[in-house]
């Protein structure tokens, strides 16, 4: 993926300060290929449709 896709620097920025972080700038080159990379992904699965039956918890103790 180039660096020209997915979301702006600028905006990106913006969302990191939004979340509580305060990151240099190195630090938020680094990250954002990770961001860009994970977005689609994220992206399809809250697009998945789950009905009630669907979702289920478990819990296993050690």
């Amino acid at each position: 993926m180039s660096e020209q896709e997915g979301i702006s620097l600028d905006d990106f920025r913006v969302l990191v300060e939004r979340a509580g972080l305060n990151l240099n700038a190195e630090e938020l080159a680094a990250l954002k290929p990770m961001y860009d990379f994970y977005t689609p992904l994220v992206q399809a699965l809250h697009e998945v449709e789950l009905d009630d039956e669907d979702l289920a918890v478990t819990f296993l103790p050690s």
